[in-house]
Formats: C-alpha cells, sequence, structure tokens
C-alpha cells in the first residue's frame, strides 16, 4: 500500500497544498481545504497571466503562527483566503500594478505582495 503525501496534493496546474504550509504544519481541516483550493486557482490566473512562477512566503497560518508573526487577530491567512506573495523577477510595486482589478484584497509590502479572497475589494499599502 503506497501512503501519498497531502503536500504533493496539486490544487492547480503550478500549485500544490505543500507550497501553502509550513513544513511543520498539520493538513488544515476541509473548510480551510477548500477556501486554499479556492485560492490556488485565483493565483493559478495571475501565474498565467504574468507567465512566470509564484513563491507563496506566506499562506496559510495556525494560531499560533500568525501571533508568532505578528498578524492580524482576524487574519484571512488563518481561513486559507490570503497568501503573502512573490514573484521572481518583478518588484511589490509591479504585482500590484499588474493586479489592479483584483476583486479582493491587496496589500503592498517592501518585500511581498499580499493578495486575499474575501468577497469585497480591499487596498492597503506603501
Amino acid at each position: 500500500m503506497t501512503v501519498t503525501d497531502p503536500r504533493a496534493l496539486k490544487l492547480t496546474a503550478d500549485f500544490t497544498l505543500g507550497e501553502f504550509l509550513r513544513p511543520d504544519d498539520s493538513v488544515p481541516p476541509p473548510w480551510v481545504l477548500d477556501n486554499l483550493y479556492r485560492l490556488a486557482n485565483r493565483l493559478q490566473v495571475i501565474r498565467d497571466l504574468v507567465r512566470r512562477p509564484i513563491r507563496i512566503t506566506s499562506g496559510y497560518r495556525t494560531q499560533e503562527h500568525n501571533q508568532a508573526v505578528g498578524g492580524a487577530k482576524n487574519s484571512l491567512h488563518l481561513s486559507g483566503m490570503a497568501a503573502d506573495i512573490v514573484v521572481p523577477g518583478l518588484s511589490a510595486r509591479d504585482v500590484q500594478l499588474i493586479l489592479v482589478n483584483w476583486s479582493g484584497g491587496l496589500g503592498l509590502y517592501k518585500t511581498h505582495t499580499h493578495i486575499d479572497i474575501r468577497p469585497y475589494r480591499a487596498r492597503w499599502g506603501l
């Protein structure tokens, strides 16, 4: 019997579950997995648009991890609805300009871009 690593689960053509988790994280509950699947599909659209890999620097966060990194108390990372991303060869500002019509949350930081799939448009950053 072969045991498959759940982190290898392909959420889209280019994103696996493991990219949204830290190495010591357990597999999140099903409702979080549903959100990660929706988020990965939105990220796939971005990847196809920019034609470059996207590196997820922070995806799903446990309460403990979110607290340790100073995340917002109600961060969408906690529900698998947010990711901090880097696109090699593009600045965070360039990524935000490309995503000007993003329908959810879009935050600009010096080293990365935060995106989320909240049901309304929100913008913040430098």
